[in-house]
């Protein structure tokens, strides 16, 4: 099938062009609590083609691209027709033009055990039976991936990669009514005993959020972002180092400048890390086929590298590191315990909770924290936080406990210091 679109590429004139050949093999289970409901395979292939093309207008260079994807049952006939509606579609878009990866071949492919896991996976999601919490649905996705990037330069890289998902629903009978939450487990760690922590992790989450009361009213009270809201307030600052956010001009970060300000809280030390264990995101090229790093992006709170793909840093006259894949922010100083301190709340979980990456402003709805009065801890529901990154991190303080969440490691929790509680009663 390769060479069959690169014969069509080369009849048709191309003479850049960069192809991804992604297999997926997949196993899919769905429960209705703990009985198998349904279950499904798919093996499937496809081709994703982008076709450059250099052209001239106004006297200024340009080079166009189109992407179209092409599947293994389509002739040749069918083929060549939507290349050629690729490369017409691609001289009318103007970009400047840059790079494609240099020429490597590397073949990192090994094989695949994973699906003899599978009933592992299962017996380690419903070992926490219990009657109060459980998991009211289940739906397992456990693929099995390769990928081939091909370009005209003469890259040929191959890797692949075991993926896990896991979606589930757990519930629990509260005082007044039952309550259900929603999950969606990210993972490449296939570990049973991994997998059984999570979930009662999510279980334990959900009775506290059945007891909870509602949000009080309270002001100038230090808050600490427990798991989700740290890795959504840290991600700020992998958006303002982005080549492509600084040549949009989405972000005015400087080589050099201290984009923490001048801190007194904890450092941020970040870095871009395409291989952080067990993470569903790790990979060792990116979609251009160029090979990835650990690249360190913030150093003690100042910046001292972009991160971005190919097109992005050329534009910017940098060296590329690749897309992102995964972050890591070193840990702070102080332990869990020693940020739970005096009277304080706890956000573990939001209904939704953003960063806005241009101005920093952050908010969400609490789904579950606690209130912590001084003497005793009540778990709580309702209302809302809200603050804005660049007000806060010149004193807030990072926990010495790290987790590893989806693309994240890094520190477990943040406290911050200047933040807006808007409560229920």
């Amino acid at each position: 099938m390769i060479n069959n679109i690169i014969k069509i590429l080369k009849d048709a004139g191309v003479k850049k062009w960069k192809l991804i050949e992604k297999g997926v093999k997949s196993k899919e289970l769905f429960f209705v609590k703990n009985d198998l409901d349904m279950n499904r395979a798919k093996d499937v292939v496809k081709y994703q083609l982008t076709v450059y093309k250099d052209f001239k207008d106004g006297g200024k260079n340009y080079m166009g691209s189109s992407t179209i994807l092409i599947h293994p049952t389509m002739s040749e006939k069918e083929m060549k027709e939507r290349v050629s509606k690729a490369i017409f579609a691609a001289g009318f878009v103007k970009n400047e033009p840059y790079p494609l990866a240099e020429a490597i071949e590397k073949d990192l492919k090994k094989p695949s055990d994973a699906f003899d896991k599978l009933n592992d996976i299962v017996d380690a999601i419903f070992t926490p039976s219990i009657p109060d919490p459980w998991l009211n649905s289940v739906e397992v996705f456990l693929n099995d991936e390769n990928v081939r990037i091909l370009n005209s330069n003469g890259l040929d890289v191959s890797f692949n990669k075991n993926r896990l998902e896991i979606e589930f629903i757990t519930n629990s009978k509260g005082e007044k009514e039952e309550i259900e939450l929603y999950w969606d487990l990210k993972t490449s760690d296939l570990s049973p005993d991994s997998i059984s922590s999570k979930v009662l992790d999510a279980l334990n989450v959900t009775v506290d959020r059945a007891l909870a009361k509602p949000t009080p009213k309270i002001k100038n009270i230090p808050v600490i972002f427990d798991e989700d809201g740290t890795k959504e307030i840290l991600s700020y600052y992998v958006e303002k180092a982005s080549a492509l956010n600084v040549y949009e001009h989405m972000s005015n970060a400087k080589i050099g400048e201290k984009i923490q300000g001048n801190f007194t809280g904890s450092p941020v030390t970040l870095s871009i890390d395409p291989y952080i264990d067990d993470s569903y995101y790790s990979q060792p090229f990116d979609e251009d086929g160029l090979a990835l790093n650990k690249v360190k992006v913030i150093d003690n709170g100042t910046l001292v590298s972009y991160w971005g793909n190919i097109r992005f840093s050329h534009y910017l006259k940098v060296k590329p590191t690749g897309s992102l894949t995964n972050f890591v922010v070193e840990a702070g100083e102080k332990t869990m315990n020693d940020l739970r301190k005096d009277k304080y709340m706890e956000l573990k979980t939001f209904s939704d909770f953003q960063v806005n990456a241009l101005t920093g402003d952050f908010g969400g709805e609490i789904r579950l924290g606690w209130y912590h009065d001084g003497e005793k801890k009540i778990p709580i529901t309702g209302g809302s936080v809200s603050g804005n990154v660049k007000e806060i991190q010149e004193s807030f303080e990072l926990s010495k406990e790290t987790i590893k969440d989806g693309n994240y490691f890094g520190p477990k929790a943040l406290k911050a210091y200047d933040v807006k509680i808007a409560g229920v009663k």
